[in-house]
């Protein structure tokens, strides 16, 4: 048997939790198409016949941004390749390569563990992938190169495989059953902060974050949860309420229907917004 941590590291956007969805095979990190959803490294955990490989998201890498909360996740990333056994580095060849690029291909250079490069997004027809040749003649020292579909689910079992061939033998770190160690609080959290993402789209900045106040068990069954969503500015704040509060019946909705869907029990979720210009200082990922 064979068991390791690995890290999936990355620019923002170039499907790292849609990535580990596939792996996982459950929902386990949310996927919207704004920048820095991803907030905190986020275990999944693959239990496979040759081990379990308990795979590490992070959040994207952005160059040059100065405020907190950009540092932060910056510093989150960097802590996650601590401890660590493997790296899979998932690239969009959609995109051009950037500084961004260049900043995460130096820090992997240098790393000791053995590092796996997955070239994402081969379902996109070739001439919308224009930097898929430059990442194919990429040598950062990587044990292999696996061209993958994270959202089409194609050549994952390659992946895996791969991964295994690199790991070293030892026990499981979790029960069978368990395939992340994310928190139930946590997970309703992130649940509805991916429908407030969905429901704004490009509207709103991504210095939004959740707060579950409490959870309880109704008579009956079912359970009412208190939560607020905070965000830096007032003019934000409307925008998340919407005129005659479409928007945040509409957040609620959405995150009600998948609460209700993986808990199954009725659920009454009281969303709140409320303004903390300095709620990224108290943020820990």
């Amino acid at each position: 048997m064979k068991s390791g941590f690995v890290v999936l590291v990355g620019r923002s956007n170039v499907g790292k939790s849609t990535l580990l969805n596939a792996l996982v095979g459950s929902k386990v990190a949310i996927v919207t198409p704004k920048a820095q959803t991803t907030r905190m490294p986020i275990r999944g955990i693959l239990h496979d016949e040759r081990g379990q490989i308990v795979f590490v998201d992070t959040p994207g890498i952005f160059l040059g941004k100065k405020d907190i909360l950009s540092k932060k996740l910056n510093t989150a990333v960097k802590k996650s390749l601590e401890g660590i056994d493997a790296v899979v580095y998932v690239v969009d060849p959609t995109r051009e390569v950037g500084a961004e690029e260049k900043n995460i291909q130096s820090i992997l250079a240098k790393v000791k563990q053995p590092v796996i490069l997955a070239i994402n997004k081969i379902d996109v027809e070739p001439k919308k992938r224009p930097a898929t040749e430059e990442f194919e003649d990429l040598d950062i020292g990587q044990a292999t190169t696996v061209k993958i579909s994270a959202s089409k689910q194609k050549h994952l079992k390659t992946l895996v495989s791969a991964i295994f061939e690199i790991l070293p033998e030892g026990p499981g770190y979790y029960p069978e059953q368990q395939i992340t160690d994310l928190g139930h609080q946590q997970w309703i959290q992130e649940t509805i902060r991916e429908k407030v993402f969905l429901s704004l789209a490009q509207e709103l900045p991504y210095t939004v974050n959740v707060k579950v106040n409490d959870i309880k068990f109704r008579n009956g069954g079912g359970r009412f949860i208190d939560a607020t969503i905070w965000t830096t500015n007032d003019r934000y704040k409307h925008m998340i309420i919407g005129a005659g509060a479409r928007t945040i019946k509409e957040i609620g909705m959405k995150a009600r229907k998948e609460l209700q869907a993986a808990l199954d029990t009725p659920v009454h979720l009281d969303l709140d917004v409320r303004v903390d210009p300095k709620w990224p200082e108290k943020f820990s990922a």
